[in-house]
């Protein structure tokens, strides 16, 4: 199951926006959850959908006439059907998945010219994908050269490719990974190569990752691919063979892949899974994972084994997520927990990742509460509020900054919005930094975002600079100054 990762370790302004993705991003995806073709790694939970609409599709016994009448602007099979206009995004890419791979049942030249004629991209790409899925059980080469040659580079090539790859590795894996070696290569021979292993992983678990750990390759995607599909159905032997690999980064990514798996079904039998590793503190990731997933369900929970953690890099990892996700949902609960944490190394952590997520939804709340805690402990999270509150409400955050009730937050403020408005913006982020009351930080944001106006569009940062040179203090004109001269020793 992919889940979306909040921030650990980074700068401010990455751990922002991180955090922003959590909090006002949804993640969709047409997948099902028990289709051979989707890649373990990639899938969503998708058990929300609902069963007794699904029920109520008839049969697809003539697919022929869905891809026709779709075509022509049909929207449903029968009368008495369930339009496909009002089926679910997932009930609908099931649907005609199901057709396409009736459709070449039936006749596999007339699937694919069929396919052409759809107007929806999104149902044409689940037709190809039933088509490709029925295609490749009998001629899995045959597929995959068709998709070569018919299908221009994107999504379409790279899912049939992955389709053909995953079905021809759960019968003749070496074939096919001998295939992939000599046909394809970059980005596309990866994916292929990780729908392979899930492919064979299937068939055979223990033949799939005695192969890969004697091959001496390192890849990251194998090694969360592989792990990931054998522990949905015996995570024991899973973790067993994780354990059984040498120290290094691919262990410690399938390690972390298992304790995932495990830990959506019983995070607390996850946590004495893998006490050990945690308490050695040689992965910290696997506390995070753990902590991530358990706060989703019982965060009181997953609190109480964070503060039996020993100190270190994992404990920390683990509190910084579990607030995150807490914040998000309870923030009168998270806040709560903060006053129980003694560690003080951990409760900045915890202060400056609730407050970055609080201040995604009320920066004004946020703000006055981190105000209140000792400045040692809310410094990195008031800078975090900043970031958060410009990358949701950078207008309303502006109006704020004008309004002159900045107090101590001027500089703060200024500095994460003019990083924020920099991404597109560099005269307003260039007005902000100039605000600043704090000179050397002034002298050096203005430097920098010149810098950057300069390699974007150098012509329109001279005539700035030209036309804002009287006014500038004398020591912002002599930081510009040393920055024209250093781009033009460079050249």
């Amino acid at each position: 199951m992919f889940r979306l990762r909040l921030p650990r370790n980074g700068s401010p302004l990455a751990n922002a926006l991180l955090v922003l993705a959590g909090v006002v991003a949804g993640v969709g995806i047409s997948m099902l959850p028990d289709d051979p073709q989707i890649p373990a790694q990639s899938r969503m939970d998708l058990r929300e959908r609902k069963p007794d609409r699904a029920a109520k599709l008839a049969p697809i016994h003539d697919s022929q006439r869905l891809v026709s009448d779709h075509a022509a602007g049909a929207t449903s099979l029968d009368e008495d059907e369930t339009p496909t206009w009002q089926l679910s995004t997932q009930e609908r890419g099931q649907h005609f998945r199901e057709a396409g791979a009736q459709a070449a049942k039936e006749d596999l030249h007339q699937a694919l010219a069929s396919a052409t004629a759809m107007e929806s991209a999104q149902d044409r790409l689940d037709f190809y994908r039933g088509i490709f899925g029925e295609w490749a059980k009998d001629d899995a080469e045959g597929a995959l050269s068709h998709a070569q040659s018919e299908f221009p580079a994107g999504q379409l090539r790279s899912e049939v490719i992955g389709i053909a790859m995953n079905k021809w590795g759960q019968e003749r894996p070496r074939d096919a990974w001998l295939w992939a070696e000599k046909n394809l290569q970059g980005p596309l021979k990866e994916r292929a190569l990780t729908d392979l292993t899930v492919g064979w992983t299937r068939r055979n678990p223990t033949e799939a990752a005695t192969w890969l750990a004697a091959s001496g390759l390192t890849s990251q995607t194998l090694f969360t691919a592989l792990p990931g599909t054998w522990a949905e159905s015996d995570p024991v032997a899973a973790a067993a063979w994780v354990k059984g690999l040498p120290p290094g980064k691919p262990r410690d990514t399938a390690e972390v892949v298992v304790a995932g798996v495990i830990a959506e079904d019983d995070p607390a039998g996850a946590a004495d899974e893998y006490k050990g590793t945690i308490d050695e503190g040689n992965n910290p990731a696997v506390a995070f994972t753990i902590a991530n997933i358990w706060a989703s369900t019982d965060p009181a929970a997953a609190a109480e084994w964070v503060a039996t953690l020993p100190e270190g890099p994992s404990k920390q990892e683990a509190a910084a997520t579990l607030a995150t996700v807490w914040a998000s949902s309870d923030i009168k609960g998270a806040v709560g927990w903060t006053n129980q944490i003694q560690d003080p190394l951990v409760k900045k952590q915890v202060v400056s990742n609730i407050g970055t997520t609080w201040a995604a939804i009320d920066p004004a709340a946020a703000l006055e509460w981190l105000d209140a805690q000792p400045r040692e402990i809310a410094t990195d999270g008031i800078t975090g509020a900043f970031y958060s509150w410009a990358g949701t409400d950078p207008v309303g955050l502006r109006e704020w900054i004008d309004a002159g009730d900045t107090g101590t937050h001027t500089d703060r403020a200024r500095q994460s919005l003019a990083d924020v408005l920099s991404q597109q913006n560099l005269p307003d982020a260039l007005d902000l930094a100039l605000g600043m009351t704090s000179e050397v930080a002034r002298d050096q944001a203005a430097a920098r975002y010149f810098r950057e106006w300069r390699k974007r569009d150098d012509a329109s940062a001279q005539d700035w600079l030209d036309a804002n040179w009287a006014s500038l203090p004398d020591s912002t004109r002599g930081e510009l100054a040393k920055e024209q001269a250093r781009i033009a020793v460079q050249k």
